[in-house]
């Protein structure tokens, strides 16, 4: 259905095109032949000279041509209306697909124990996974918040001094055990002494949204690396993963909002939002990011910069 909409688009296009350029064709042709009516009335108007039908055609040439140019426009406008589109159905698609997993899964262990039978230990373990769903259908749906506030430029949250050595070993010391759950081994180096303008919420849900990427894919038994590095005037967080990788020619595009990478299975599709959502909060904590191809190897590294303050700095 949508191809078929895109069809009678082009094909209205090009239909509209070639009635102008005949109506064009066929304007140029009538002047040409009515040089001196054309004339012979400019004179009578008051004019003098004999080049009025040069005007007359310059002026029929450019009105055609500005219609023409609209057309166009108007073209490559439906089409960009149609690929939003698209995107915010996959969007819907994926959403509803990424909530479903947790919901079903929150539902059999939900009946488990209403069941009964469980020791305290197979109860417990039930407990953790459905609170464990929740807290995955929780982070989907802040995802969702952040991206809307993002995209509307609103509630932005001041940024204020924060040790990143401190942060980042309460943050892998958290997370270390849920992401290798998941059948991936956390690599970290940790060589940073420094305080960058930002707030711990921002920051955990970049690293979050990174990893879950990376994890995301990543093969079972693959490995995701952490390099958090001091330099001069900055410091340079590396998160790396040895999955499918991502072409060269998309690299620019993976911060696009509802981005999907070509060729993603239904098991790593996502919802399109997580890099967005790190692009539009490293900028806010006065960064950047980019993503990398990983030569001649697998994966994908993406590398984000901070700029380092001192506490003066930052108190000023």
């Amino acid at each position: 259905m949508p191809r078929e909409r895109s069809r009678r688009i082009v094909f209205s296009y090009v239909l509209t095109l070639l009635v102008t350029i005949a109506l064009l064709v066929g304007w140029v042709i009538y002047v040409l032949r009515s040089v001196s009516t054309i004339n012979e009335l400019a004179s009578r108007l008051g004019g003098t000279g004999e080049t009025y039908h040069w005007i007359v055609l310059g002026i029929g040439c450019a009105l055609f041509s500005l219609v023409i140019v609209g057309l166009t426009l108007q073209l490559a406008h439906a089409f960009a209306e149609r690929r939003y589109s698209r995107k915010q159905e996959e969007f819907v698609s994926n959403v509803t697909h990424e909530m479903k997993s947790p919901l079903a899964a929150i539902k059999l262990h939900g009946q488990t124990l209403r069941n009964g039978g469980l020791s305290v230990k197979e109860g417990r373990r039930s407990l953790d996974l459905v609170l464990q769903q929740v807290d995955r259908m929780n982070d989907l749906i802040d995802n969702v918040l952040e991206s809307s506030r993002l995209l509307a430029q609103r509630g932005r949250v001041d940024c204020e001094p924060l040790s990143l050595d401190k942060f980042f070993s309460e943050y892998f010391d958290e997370v270390r055990a849920s992401e290798e759950a998941r059948q991936v081994t956390l690599s970290v180096r940790l060589e940073t002494r420094a305080v960058v303008l930002a707030t711990a919420e921002k920051l955990r849900r970049v690293m979050t949204n990174l990893l879950d990427n990376a994890v995301r894919f990543s093969q079972q038994g693959g490995e995701v690396r952490c390099l958090v590095r001091d330099f001069d005037e900055h410091v340079r967080i590396e998160v790396e993963d040895e999955g499918v990788g991502i072409p060269k020619k998309e690299l620019a595009k993976v911060f696009d909002r509802f981005y999907q990478a070509g060729g993603v299975t239904e098991r790593r599709r996502g919802t399109g939002l997580g890099l967005s959502i790190v692009a539009g909060l490293v900028k806010e904590m006065k960064g950047s990011v980019r993503a990398v191809a990983r030569d001649g190897q697998r994966g994908t590294r993406f590398v984000i910069e901070l700029p380092r303050v001192t506490v003066k700095e930052s108190e000023s």
